[in-house]
């Protein structure tokens, strides 16, 4: 269930108030970016999906619709399937002509450091069990609640909160070993 708080800002968004939006923004944009950036693994993707994200979920209030239960939950469902929607179109080819001159502003150091932490994150991650990585994912990096992750995944808050339970379990064998 929404918080009052949420549920006067979303009947404000639905009013046309882009203030109240630019609130919800400011509280989640740094979640959504997390959770975005850790399936794209591109800082300029990454802020791309969740401009998109915001858009998408700013266009579907202002259209209307209000059946919104958990307003975090739904802004993960939207950047979930704007990043599936992403790897469906995504080209494996670039032409030349697409190819621009890298600015030389750009902190190549900083970009490797990000890059390395989330391929050793991800790599620790990737070795457990499928069932256990979104769910150890969502709640111990997005720190959402296994209810919200239950919302988002369909899956029951039990069977939610043992799949977070085994895959810690399995994480610190794996960093143990």
């Amino acid at each position: 269930m929404l918080r009052i708080t949420e549920k006067i800002l979303l009947r404000q968004i639905k009013n046309g108030d882009e203030q109240a939006f630019t609130l919800f923004y400011n509280s989640y944009k740094d979640k959504i970016y997390r959770f975005i950036y850790f399936k794209v693994s591109s800082e300029e993707k990454a802020d791309d999906l969740v401009n998109d994200t915001f858009i998408k979920v700013f266009h579907y209030l202002r259209d209307g619709q209000d059946d919104i239960e958990n307003f975090q939950a739904f802004l993960y469902k939207t950047a979930r399937n704007l990043v599936i929607d992403f790897y469906r179109t995504r080209k494996e080819e670039v032409s030349l002509e697409d190819v621009k001159e890298v600015d030389s502003d750009i902190d190549i150091s900083r970009e490797v450091d990000n890059e390395i932490k989330v391929e050793n994150i991800n790599k620790y991650l990737s070795a457990l069990k499928p069932e256990y990585i979104k769910v150890v994912k969502l709640h111990f990096f997005d720190e959402l609640s296994f209810k919200e992750i239950s919302e988002i995944t369909g899956d029951s808050e039990g069977n939610v909160r043992v799949r977070a339970h085994r895959g810690m379990r399995q994480l610190k064998q794996l960093l143990k070993e």
